[in-house]
């Protein structure tokens, strides 16, 4: 009779996690949301919403299971934001994922606010 081995699963279980999670990157990003002037429908240039003085926004690219965090300042110095990441599914951190209102307050002008989350 063949010798048995329960946890032999699991301790496998728990070193593909281990490997998986040592894997992971924690990637942050720093956004200053300003004014400014761009053509975004090629009519004709307008005051538009940018992030770090670049329009179209730059984009998050992270993996899953990474940590992404967004130090985000508002510098519109007449209105208030939030960021909404869309094409993610936000388990357990709704509330990093504005918009304004339905599962984040506002960031007044003026203040920053930092979304803390893992690609899931």
């Amino acid at each position: 009779m063949a010798p048995s081995f329960p946890l032999l699963p699991a301790i496998g279980a728990i070193l593909l996690l281990w490997i998986h999670s040592s894997l992971a990157a924690t990637i942050t990003y720093d956004f200053n949301i300003t004014w400014l002037l761009a053509n975004p429908d090629g009519m004709y240039t307008r005051p538009v919403i940018g992030i770090n003085n670049q329009f179209p926004i730059p984009p998050i690219v992270g993996t899953l299971g990474d940590r992404v965090i967004v130090n985000v300042n508002n510098q519109l110095g007449n209105q208030s934001t939030s960021l909404h990441f869309h094409g993610l599914f936000q388990n357990g951190t709704t509330h990093m994922d504005g918009p304004v209102q339905v599962s984040q307050c506002p960031i007044p002008p003026g203040s920053s606010y930092t979304y803390n989350f893992t690609v899931c």
